[in-house]
């Protein structure tokens, strides 16, 4: 067979499988999010599917959605509402229930492996617990969700639910600005934390390094590029490019209540922890550190301005 020939095939065969197995990609019900209720002891499943037929003007999404007694079957029975073959490869959110806990995520987080791979950069969040209609709300959730990500960069990934054995850690979804942050650990009930602390809790688990948000009772703004470095039980909390900004008239050392709400965030966070959200117990393998039987000290926050 001449080269020619074979390099037809080769891209033939390629055709064939990124258009899935001969049919066109144009053709399939592209899904772009799956968002997850739960109401009197159903699951409701909804998927944002793009919409092909919509037109050329701008992005247009349409939905599809199902109930069931577990999530596997509202999944599968709101796919059947569908003519098309679906398509999750362009799959890139996931909304969990507002009341989620860590069975929960789990769950959920290995139904969605099973169905979404391979999903590049699919990101997870927490619904709020406003009542939704899928049909007028699902467009703007995703719109919203994806939006808050880029604003705060943020993100956390489908293979975070399973990076530790006792616990993890999901940004929640807010109607008005910024995001909530939800600790779930895996016999415990489930905790969730606002503001200042919301965003201190993303950049210890490693899914933010920025912050954006209003403390001082809302008098004072701050804006600020972060890195987190942990030496044994020492975490340094290092703030870049920081700009604080006072909302009001008061000239507060607003560096002073800052350091304040954010070591109060800390303890509170690290405190009788259910789980180690923070990897901060990667030390404490170390027995050489402290000595056989000794109690590790409790970690400590060092905020660091450059």
């Amino acid at each position: 067979m001449s080269v020619q020939k074979v390099k037809a095939c080769l891209i033939l065969c390629a055709a064939v499988l990124l258009c899935g197995c001969g049919q066109a990609l144009s053709e399939r019900e592209i899904v772009r999010a799956v968002f997850f209720a739960q109401q009197q002891g159903q699951y409701s499943v909804c998927l944002l599917l793009a919409d092909q037929n919509g037109g050329e003007d701008g992005v247009h999404y349409k939905t599809a959605s199902a109930r069931g007694a577990t999530p596997a079957q509202a999944l599968h029975r709101t796919e059947d509402t569908l003519p098309g073959q679906l398509y999750y490869g362009l799959l890139d959110l996931a909304a969990l229930p507002p009341d989620s806990d860590w069975q929960t995520a789990q769950a959920l987080g290995t139904l969605l492996y099973d169905k979404a791979q391979p999903a590049p950069e699919l990101s997870v969040f927490v619904l709020d617990d406003a009542a939704h209609s899928w049909a007028q709300d699902a467009a703007n959730l995703y719109e919203d969700m994806k939006a808050v990500e880029q604003e705060y960069a943020l993100h956390c990934g489908l293979q975070q639910l399973f990076t530790q054995a006792d616990g993890c850690a999901v940004p929640g979804y807010r109607t008005d600005s910024g995001y909530d942050f939800y600790l779930l650990a895996k016999d415990a009930p489930a905790r969730r934390v606002s503001g200042l602390p919301a965003q201190l809790a993303a950049v210890l688990c490693g899914q933010a390094d920025y912050f954006f948000s209003a403390y001082h009772d809302g008098q004072a703004l701050c804006r600020s590029e972060v890195n987190v470095t942990v030496e044994d039980t020492a975490v340094q909390l290092h703030l870049r490019d920081c700009t604080l900004q006072s909302l009001a008239d008061a000239d507060d050392d607003l560096q002073g209540f800052l350091c304040a709400e954010l070591q109060h965030a800390f303890a509170a966070l690290t405190n009788d922890a259910k789980a180690d959200f923070f990897h901060l117990q990667f030390w404490h393998w170390h027995e050489n550190l402290y000595g056989v039987g000794r109690e590790v000290p409790a970690p400590t926050l060092a905020v660091v301005f450059e």
